[in-house]
């Protein structure tokens, strides 16, 4: 028999007859919301940006392009957004869009399993991420990839000289009103004319580097250690140099997260750099119409 028929019936030997073959992964249909309205936001309309979602979809008003694609593609948090994560942006990313999506009977389950909190990290919530790709896919044409970029400023957060000045968390305490952080714990700030403080109950230390985070304007990684769930204080740093109120930070300060006494707390932020991916757009389009 020659070699290339025999190669012929190998192939066809692989799949019996009228059975159709395997679904590819690429042929696999992505998860999509059911319904999706996209509509410039009405002149006047204050910006916002929403990462939490609703039990049953996606709805933001005056959201611009910029902060989809961030939260679409960079689930680490706000400390990673900056327009240096993305390349090929239209001129126009900046402006701004209502989005109403909402999610069909099949994948409703599985979207309630995400936790449907603001205070549920992006990370968590893969079915939202991958819904709001295909959104920018669908209606904005977008062909984008993710590739490796450089290393940015960032901070760990690691054990200082001295006992960490923390209290064990008591399991059954009742937590006051305040801002939820995603390891079950609590954050009270202050009321104008107080103290500037931020309070925390029952908050784990990688709740503390997320908070850190966002003080800093720059990732924060948890280097301690500890796994345990917390009570402590955070304070204002006093700065006899400064022209500002206590509590206040200028807009061009380049280190904010100086103004709060970590290591009155027995920790440490070491600067470091840790990688971060780069958004590439290959192809955009204003949305089509709803």
């Amino acid at each position: 028999m020659p070699k290339g028929l025999c190669v012929v019936i190998l192939i066809f030997c692989g799949v019996a007859a009228g059975q159709a073959p395997a679904a590819t992964e690429s042929e696999v249909k992505p998860h999509a919301f059911e319904v999706v309205s996209i509509r410039p936001t009405k002149p006047g309309t204050p910006w916002m940006y929403k990462s939490s979602t609703e039990p049953d979809g996606y709805r933001v008003t005056g959201q611009s392009l910029f902060s989809t694609l961030m939260i679409a593609y960079f689930p680490q948090g706000m400390a990673y957004w900056s327009k240096d994560r993305v390349t090929g942006a239209p001129p126009w990313i900046n402006d701004l869009y209502d989005i109403n999506a909402k999610v069909g009977e099949a994948d409703l389950d599985e979207w309630q399993k995400q936790s449907p909190t603001l205070q549920t990290p992006l990370e968590k919530k893969v079915l939202f991420r991958q819904m709001l790709q295909q959104v920018l896919a669908d209606r904005f044409h977008m062909v984008a990839h993710l590739v490796p970029g450089a290393t940015i400023p960032a901070y760990a957060l690691e054990l200082g000289k001295q006992v960490p000045r923390l209290t064990e968390s008591k399991p059954d305490a009742t937590l006051p009103v305040g801002m939820k952080l995603s390891g079950g714990g609590v954050m009270v700030g202050y009321a104008r004319g107080q103290e500037p403080t931020q309070t925390f109950y029952n908050a784990t230390m990688d709740d503390f580097a997320q908070f850190l985070a966002f003080r800093a304007n720059r990732p924060v990684e948890n280097h301690t250690g500890l796994t345990g769930h917390y009570d402590f204080v955070m304070r204002w740093a006093d700065d006899p140099d400064s022209t500002l109120p206590p509590g206040v930070v200028s807009t061009d300060d380049t280190d904010p997260i100086r103004h709060w006494d970590v290591g009155a707390l027995g920790f440490h932020l070491q600067p470091i750099r840790v990688p971060a991916d780069t958004l590439v757009i290959d192809h955009i389009e204003r949305p089509t119409e709803n």
